[in-house]
Formats: C-alpha cells, sequence, structure tokens
C-alpha cells in the first residue's frame, strides 16, 4: 500500500469521526483533549487497570492539573465519564459510562470502515 493510499484513509478516518453523533460541546476547541482522555480510560480498562484522576496529571497534551481537572468535569456533564472511589478515599477511579462506551464503540466502527475497504458502509 502507498503512502499517499494511507494517508487518505487517515484522513477519510478523521472525517469519519468527526460525523459521530456526540455532544456538540466536544466539537470545539478541546476535542483533541477530550479523545485523549477517553481513550486513557478506555487503553487502562482493556488492560484491567483503572485510571485514576491523578494519572492524567502526567500527560503533557493535557495541559496543567487545573486544565485537567476542568476537562473531566466536562466529560463528566456531558455524560461520557464517571469517578469512582477507590480504597483510599482521596483517590478517584474514571469509568466510562454506557454513552461513554458507545462513543468509542462508533469511532471503533468508523475506523473500521475506512481500514476495511470491503466492509459495508
Amino acid at each position: 500500500m502507498s503512502k499517499s493510499l494511507r494517508f487518505a484513509r487517515f484522513i477519510h478516518l478523521i472525517e469519519a469521526i468527526d460525523q459521530l453523533p456526540v455532544p456538540t460541546e466536544l466539537y470545539n476547541r478541546y476535542r483533541t483533549q477530550y479523545d485523549y482522555i477517553l481513550g486513557q480510560i478506555c487503553l487502562g480498562d482493556s488492560m484491567d487497570k483503572k485510571l485514576s484522576v491523578s494519572n492524567l496529571y502526567q500527560y503533557p497534551i493535557l495541559g496543567s492539573q487545573p486544565t485537567v481537572n476542568k476537562r473531566l468535569r466536562e466529560l463528566i456533564s456531558y455524560g461520557l465519564v464517571q469517578t469512582s472511589e477507590g480504597m483510599d478515599r482521596r483517590q478517584k477511579f474514571l469509568v466510562l459510562t454506557y454513552e461513554g462506551n458507545q462513543y468509542l464503540e462508533a469511532c471503533a466502527e468508523a475506523m473500521s470502515k475506512v481500514f476495511d475497504p470491503h466492509a459495508p458502509h
């Protein structure tokens, strides 16, 4: 497969994800940060490892601690993420809601259609 074809598929993927039915607020300038947080929660969940709020502070793409907390509050208000307390009440873990899982499933389906040219559209 040529590099230009791979890049074209990548662009199709971005366009497909942009068409997903998600809260319109996600389409603002913080979309990259929202998707990064959702991806980190999903990645942790796939490895049976819960992601804590404090774990997110280590990722420069998310900015400062207050910025991370603000983005999390926004994702919670959109209904995509919820928190759960750990054994130590000071520690909060992040969990995808049903809506959050549906959003990531829609992203995965869009990606499958882009990367599998024989998949039904």
